[in-house]
């Protein structure tokens, strides 16, 4: 596990966008798990407008994945899966596509920027729809015998969570569900936040896991403080489940 601490919000941009540019795999496609939530925003509008990002896209088809979504009214300013895309199209970069199911059929040599949005509506009916999208890619993953991602990306909140992840529960189901998709268990889980929205939507731990590299995102010094806790087996938060060898942490304080 690699840990950066920077002291200005322009160091700690420049650190996170560099992992992020520097994170492509070895296919034609990169494939990046992004967080919601406030810290990560400024990085994602720094990311969007990189030069280096700008050539990803321009040499490789390069999937946005939201590894947790709230159910919401359509466009609200609460769903990650808006903010993300947002954030790209104000940067001047157009989405080629919002289904994966679209692109499986493509030549492997297309290039430009895809996004895998939640659906709106009932979080029933949503989590199905994306399981089955992410099912699809993770086939392919799986037959070319590499990670499900080439990058995710983490925050977390004051109280530890990451992602749709709350509880030791909901780390205890995705323990659980290690043992395989194809026996029932889903790559997709419901959680319910102490906060409003309460109803959540979120990539099981496994699949979470299942990347090239995990990149921590922090931003504050208590939020520091609560992470270097779960570094050194002081607590014990659902961030600390994934802070495994492959996980890199940038942190402003």
């Amino acid at each position: 596990m690699m840990v950066q601490l920077h002291n200005t919000d322009a160091a700690w941009l420049l650190a996170a966008v560099t992992s992020i540019v520097s994170a492509p795999g070895e296919s034609q496609s990169l494939h990046l798990c992004l967080s919601g939530g406030t810290t990560p925003r400024p990085v994602y509008e720094k990311l969007a407008r990189s030069e280096g990002f700008r050539a990803l896209v321009a040499s490789r088809a390069v999937h946005l994945w939201v590894g947790d979504e709230r159910e919401t009214p359509e466009h609200s300013d609460l769903r990650n899966s808006d903010m993300i895309a947002k954030i790209f199209v104000a940067a001047g970069l157009d989405f080629k596509t919002v289904a994966f199911r679209e692109v499986r059929t493509a030549p492997a040599t297309v290039c430009g920027l895809f996004l895998h949005a939640w659906p709106t509506g009932p979080r029933e009916r949503a989590a199905a729809f994306y399981e089955k999208e992410l099912l699809a890619h993770a086939g392919e993953a799986d037959a070319a015998g590499r990670p499900w991602f080439d990058l995710v990306v983490l925050g977390m909140g004051q109280d530890g969570h990451t992602a749709g992840l709350f509880t030791e529960e909901d780390i205890r189901r995705g323990i659980e569900a290690e043992g395989g998709f194809e026996h029932g268990n889903h790559a997709i889980f419901l959680t319910d936040a102490p906060q409003e929205p309460k109803r959540r939507m979120t990539m099981a731990p496994r699949v979470l896991l299942s990347s090239r590299k995990i990149l921590v995102l922090i931003r504050g010094l208590s939020k520091a403080r609560l992470l270097m806790a779960n570094v050194f087996d002081e607590r014990a938060d659902p961030i600390k489940y994934f802070l495994r060898d492959s996980c890199e942490i940038i942190a402003q304080i």
